[in-house]
């Protein structure tokens, strides 16, 4: 049965949401690293977060199991959506710019739509193809251009950037793929459940390291947010659009998320953008853009 338009536009309020939320989250971030080192920081995040998700899903009486036969795939969620993927994500922020980590996770509906095609679910589009190969160029020559620039990001935090955006791409398919087998609730639950925990194995000697002394009120109040919102929140709604619209349609919408984040570096954290910078993220945005004129057909379910 297909989506009602009513629920099809807010599904993609939803997801609208996200990316000003997660187009912020960047710069508060850096923000918040100045006191608190990346793994605590990331640590702390995420045990309060999968309180309130858990606490969410117990309200809904959703298990925190998916169903059997249905484990691996949860499993897979896990890993891809928190246990590994914060793991790239949270040095790599720290070892580049906002803006940089921003454009850089933002390539991952590229790997989605691979993998979708990949997998038989939609058909590619040549303007997707020709998109897809001018974003990968755009990609390729911010990495060169930002080898020892302190302007572009380091080399080494863009790298994990797109290690952690391979990771996303993966969830974000995984999710759309299982979203009529395994119940939303379940699916945030057993994410955090099992992903958390591997998430703090290289989190906690952070986290036990730290001097909290010096914290200050508002890194601490950032460290909260972030939980919420990023994560408590947007981790629904993003779910919630996948499952309504699609892989295509709702990765579309995060490749404004960079624009969200180079906006708010320059206010919040005082990034600089050079010609060199704005010229190789707009063919990355360019491309990525192409890539999602028209949504590719959905192939019909197999017998």
């Amino acid at each position: 049965m297909n989506p009602s338009p009513a629920a099809r536009s807010r599904a993609l309020l939803g997801v609208f949401l996200c990316v000003l939320v997660w187009g912020t989250n960047y710069p508060a971030t850096k923000i918040a690293y100045r006191e608190l080192s990346p793994l605590a920081y990331t640590g702390w995040r995420f045990l309060l977060a999968a309180a309130l998700i858990l606490a969410w899903a117990r309200r809904n009486h959703a298990p925190v199991l998916p169903p059997r036969g249905l484990r691996l795939p949860g499993f897979l969620l896990a890993m891809t959506g928190v246990g590994v993927y914060q793991l790239f994500f949270a040095i790599g922020v720290a070892r580049t710019s906002g803006f940089a980590a921003a454009l850089l996770n933002s390539v991952s509906p590229l790997l989605s739509l691979l993998l979708v095609a990949l997998l038989g679910q939609e058909r590619i589009p040549r303007p997707a193809v020709i998109g897809t190969v001018v974003a990968w160029g755009g990609v390729l020559a911010f990495l060169y251009s930002a080898h020892g620039s302190a302007d572009l990001g380091g080399l080494s935090g863009n790298l994990l950037c797109l290690v952690s955006a391979t990771c996303w791409s993966v969830y974000s398919v995984l999710s759309s793929r299982y979203s009529t087998r395994i119940p939303h609730a379940t699916a945030l639950a057993s994410t955090f459940t099992f992903g958390v925990p591997v998430l703090l194995a290289y989190c906690l000697p952070a986290m036990l390291r730290q001097d909290y002394s010096g914290v200050s009120a508002t890194a601490w109040t950032i460290l909260v947010l972030s939980a919420v919102f990023p994560l408590y929140v947007s981790f629904r709604l993003w779910a919630h659009g996948l499952a309504v619209l699609g892989v295509a349609a709702t990765t579309r919408v995060g490749v404004l998320v960079p624009l969200v984040a180079g906006a708010a570096s320059a206010l919040w954290t005082g990034e600089r953008f050079s010609g060199g910078k704005v010229v190789s993220a707009a063919v990355v945005l360019g491309g990525l853009a192409l890539a999602r004129l028209g949504t590719p057909r959905e192939l019909p379910a197999k017998a």
